[in-house]
């Protein structure tokens, strides 16, 4: 097969340029000296350094699961598994609802290029009738226009039958990312103890079975809001086990279908996958400063890792850490290791979101279920008051580890704000930091101090 000479040669020059910019350009990197006297004294191993979330597969316990099948009821089976699948299609497609200001620049763009088809000047000559046809075509052009470029964005209403198509297509995704989400917490601050949970937007419960599950002896509250009616008597069924007769085995579980006006403190407070649903910019400012304030320890939020998504979380997350009144100070505990924006976003041109992958197990609906699927979420927590961790600047792996031979590529965002990354090896970075960077997988944290750049003689 004959291959034209310029892509041989298109190839060749990246390849040089690729090899040129690894060959010559390392970065020092020190290990954390805490982690690195474990390593010495093999009191850890580099497979599970502490910057390591191993999660799997995340299965709901048997008795969600039995609870979830149980609610089914007599809806058919496979228009209710399509359904999901629709669902999620939809809510990983989705757009937040266009601003005022956007609408009109827009317009006025679609307007620009319409006077190109369609001078103005045309019209001049025209009689009355004319003109009067001639302007109702380029309104309805203009009209087309817009709705082809305007993601048609409205609320999602769910009533009886929706809430059970979410709880069985979203039930258990969402359960998988907030207790991997969670876990972190578990890890790295072994002292929070949470007795009060808030859930905004709170569906059918997933937040609440994976805090739950981490902290049932502790957790004394449970105060879920949810627009939706339905989906809250659906979430109390589920915890009834399926049987409306049956006692909640929760301690204090609350629903309400707005958020309290009272100004209640809670330890925990989760927003996940609710965003989408506010109208406005203003709207989504206001909700976050509420919980915010509500918020007596850690916030989370929560969305779809597309970029739209991406954008939502880290509006919320910069809109918090913009606020100045000293109750209102905190920090990015979770995935960020800085306060500064995130430099995924800053780029205009890389469509790519920061965004962090799991598998889950879903609920088995006959034989109509994809057998190992993977979820795409993103997500911010943040704590109130100033930093305490003393492994909060350790970079965060961003992108899959790209393991060679004799040497892995790690791509992190690091706590200067930037994206690095470093080809790791044994020679140039020691054991350790070789080894702990090729057990390392996307979204765990690497346990180093990232150096300045070492220029070598070669460039």
């Amino acid at each position: 097969m004959n291959i034209p000479f310029k892509v041989v040669l298109n190839n060749a020059r990246g390849n040089i340029i690729r090899d040129i910019w690894r060959g010559t350009s390392k970065i020092a990197v020190d290990i954390d000296e805490h982690v690195r006297k474990q390593l010495e004294s093999e009191t850890i191993n580099p497979r599970r350094h502490p910057g390591i979330l191993r999660c799997k597969r995340i299965e709901l316990p048997e008795r969600l699961h039995r609870s979830l099948q149980k609610v089914v009821g007599d809806y058919p089976l496979k228009p209710l598994s399509d359904d999901c699948k629709k669902l999620n299609q939809f809510i990983a497609s989705r757009h937040p609802p266009a601003e005022s200001d956007e609408l009109k620049d827009k317009m006025k763009k679609i307007m620009d290029e319409i006077d190109v088809l369609m001078p103005p000047s045309d019209c001049l000559m025209k009689n009355e009738d004319e003109k009067r046809k001639w302007q109702h075509r380029k309104e309805q052009l203009l009209k087309r226009r817009m709705k082809e470029r305007t993601f048609a964005w409205k609320p999602i209403k769910y009533g009886r039958y929706e809430a059970v198509v979410y709880a069985l297509g979203r039930g258990p995704l969402e359960y998988a990312v907030l207790t991997r989400i969670l876990n972190e917490i578990v890890e790295r601050d072994n002292d929070f103890k949470p007795q009060s949970y808030l859930d905004f937007g709170s569906g059918v419960g997933s937040g609440m079975w994976a805090v739950s599950n981490l902290w049932k002896d502790s957790v004394y509250e449970y105060y879920n809001v949810d627009s939706s009616r339905d989906m809250n008597e659906l979430s109390e069924l589920i915890l009834k086990d399926g049987n409306e007769n049956q006692q909640i085995t929760l301690r204090n579980v609350f629903y309400r279908q707005f958020l309290p006006s009272l100004e209640t403190k809670y330890d925990l407070v989760v927003s996940s996958y609710s965003l989408f649903e506010l109208s406005n910019a203003q709207s989504r400012r206001d909700v976050i400063l509420n919980l915010w304030k509500k918020c007596d320890g850690y916030l989370i939020i929560v969305e779809e890792g597309s970029r739209r998504g991406s954008e939502l979380v880290n509006e919320a997350r910069d809109f918090i850490l913009s606020q100045e009144e000293h109750s209102l100070v905190g920090h990015v505990f979770a995935p960020c290791p800085h306060d500064f924006a995130c430099p995924r976003l800053l780029n205009s041109e890389d469509n790519t979101p920061c965004n962090f992958q799991i598998n889950y197990t879903p609920i088995k609906l006959g034989a109509n279920f994809k057998k190992d699927p993977t979820a795409r979420y993103s997500y911010a927590v943040l704590k109130k008051g100033i930093p305490s961790d003393s492994s909060r600047h350790w970079p965060r792996i961003v992108r899959p580890t790209l393991v060679r031979s004799k040497h892995s590529i790690c791509r992190m965002c690091s706590p200067d704000g930037k994206l690095t990354e470093i080809i790791f090896t044994q020679s140039k970075h020691g054991r350790d930091a070789y080894r702990c960077a090729r057990s390392s997988r996307w979204g765990d944290r690497l346990p180093i101090i990232i150096g300045n750049k070492i220029e070598t003689k070669s460039e």
